[in-house]
């Protein structure tokens, strides 16, 4: 450490706002039991210790097509449900898109969705700002963006490739969680995976700095149908899925419990199949996607 004149001592001393003190005494007791928010799914909830709370970043990843949009929105319904409000930064899909699943999931009684006009950019200060709005004028506390790639950190140097953006932007996500006091849920793609790897998070494409900011990441994968065969075709493929999905908690920083449930994607929703405590033990991997 460099040495500090006795002047410069002084000066900090006369510092209070950042006095070292007692950890015990620098507790805020109102954040130490915060509310938690259900995800509607009993064994993510149980694994989160009540559900998510102010301050998380959560992730969601998948490969491309196999729902994570719908299983975020999916969350969505379940929060809005208990009429917690939510807000949308939806780049990769319209809102028109997104407005038309949300009604056929039958949302309209307790519809607390809200999103930009426009989302003019990607840059993370209009989306602080934007969150900033949304709690002021309808007390949003769920912001969900789909998804990562489209997001721009404050700070870019032209020598950044897209694993140090990235990192930037996951890290800017968790502060801006925390320093706004809401939940940040983010969709990340996974990279192309062997044939019959199971996903883990550091299969999300330039992962590191995601998977290690955030408090949850779970990977949503639709169900194999192994041996059967396409329309049309006389061999067999093994690209053919069946109408389940799996969604697998593999990062916890809660509890550390990595828990998964089996879902039927019926009426635009992810509905869980999953018994409580089927199969739901910490060692748990079958490389082909759970399949029966």
């Amino acid at each position: 450490m460099q040495d500090l004149s006795k002047e410069e001592i002084y000066n900090l001393h006369l510092i209070t706002e950042d006095a070292v003190k007692p950890l015990a005494d620098l507790i805020d007791k109102n954040k130490e039991k915060s509310e938690r928010y259900g995800t509607g799914y009993e064994i993510f909830d149980e694994a989160m210790d009540g559900g998510i709370k102010s301050g998380d970043l959560i992730i969601i990843s998948g490969v491309s097509g196999q729902g994570k949009t719908s299983f975020a929105q999916s969350l969505t319904y379940n929060l809005c449900k208990n009429a917690i409000p939510t807000l949308w930064f939806s780049y990769e899909v319209s809102n028109e898109h997104l407005n038309r699943k949300f009604e056929k999931m039958g949302i309209k009684d307790f519809y607390h969705v809200f999103s930009p006009a426009k989302n003019t950019t990607g840059k993370l200060d209009w989306i602080k700002a934007k969150i900033r709005e949304g709690w002021v004028k309808y007390a949003t506390k769920v912001v969900f963006i789909d998804h990562l790639d489209f997001l721009t950190p404050s700070s870019v140097r032209n020598s950044d490739n897209e694993t140090i953006a990235l990192k930037k932007i996951a890290t800017e996500l968790k502060s801006l969680a925390i320093e706004l006091d809401v939940i940040i849920v983010a969709m990340a793609h996974l990279k192309k995976l062997p044939d019959n790897k199971e996903p883990d998070m550091q299969d999300i494409g330039y992962s590191a700095g995601i998977f290690q900011l955030a408090d949850y990441v779970l990977i949503v994968m639709r169900e194999k149908i192994n041996g059967a065969r396409a329309f049309g075709s006389s061999s067999d493929v093994n690209e053919i899925y069946s109408n389940n999905s799996i969604i697998k908690i593999v990062k916890n920083r809660e509890t550390g419990q990595l828990k998964f449930i089996k879902c039927v994607y019926k009426d635009e929703k992810f509905i869980q199949l999953t018994d409580k405590y089927e199969d739901n033990e910490p060692n748990f991997k079958r490389t082909d996607y759970f399949q029966d």
